[in-house]
């Protein structure tokens, strides 16, 4: 099969079974071009934004057991609140790899304000300019969040999975394994490649060379998690009817 991934660390258990067996053909990309990849069948199947399972839902499939999720911390997904500058921002300037991640921090700002902000996608080196400048607020996604620092004298740095669950009590889904119907696959498929992720996790853990070993396997092993719960469930269905009812859907 022809299977979509996403090329970021937060995935790699997921991943890393499929990725392992010679028989498929992996397309690592941004969740937010796999789901393009999917709907013009150009793979079998991907690992997409979750906001895209339901805002396609008449055409695709979506598998509920595993996906990237997390309840009270997620690290790799980062909203910076600029501390000089008028809140709620306008324009936020956010990394274009993740739709979930781009409606999120709306639903989360209008919120505690009552107001949503435009979102400019753009590229991620030029958020890490203006962040870096003291410049306007944004949103950074998968690894360019995890690597991303900043001045907290013009940054409160806001984790949006954490912000979530304060306001609901529940976790979040950030992205699950969908295929373009009538294609429909039996979920143990996507069992058995995180099985086989979490045991080979040390092996995971070795490969990742930018940051400590002691972060990335708290990140992996204790900050997110990869069976849905029923928490991440009933969080996923609440955030869609918030984006239903603020249009962003």
């Amino acid at each position: 099969m022809k299977i979509g991934i996403v090329k970021h660390l937060n995935a790699r258990p997921l991943t890393w079974g499929f990725e392992k067996d010679i028989k498929n053909q992996i397309v690592p990309d941004n969740p937010a071009l796999l789901k393009d990849y999917l709907l013009n069948g150009e793979i079998d199947l991907g690992l997409i934004s979750s906001i895209e399972c339901i805002r396609n839902r008449e055409i695709l499939n979506t598998y509920q057991t595993t996906g990237v999720c997390a309840k009270e911390k997620v690290r790799s997904i980062l909203f910076f609140k600029n501390l000089k500058e008028e809140y709620p921002p306008k324009t936020i300037l956010t990394d274009n790899g993740s739709k979930t991640s781009m409606a999120l921090v709306r639903v989360l700002i209008h919120e505690e304000t009552g107001m949503i902000p435009d979102v400019k996608p753009t590229d991620s080196k030029i958020i890490q300019e203006q962040i870096e400048n003291g410049i306007g607020s944004h949103m950074l996604f998968g690894d360019n969040a995890l690597l991303a620092k900043w001045n907290p004298a013009f940054y409160e740095v806001r984790d949006l999975a954490q912000w979530w669950n304060e306001l609901t009590g529940l976790g979040f889904i950030f992205a699950l394994w969908a295929s373009k119907k009538p294609l429909l696959v039996d979920e143990s498929l996507f069992i058995q490649s995180l099985e086989y992720g979490i045991s080979h996790i040390e092996e995971i853990i070795s490969q990742e060379s930018r940051l400590p070993e002691t972060v990335v396997r708290e990140y992996l092993t204790k900050e997110l998690h990869y069976k849905v719960a029923e928490a991440d469930q009933k969080g996923l269905f609440l955030f869609g009817e918030k984006c239903k009812n603020l249009d962003l859907l």
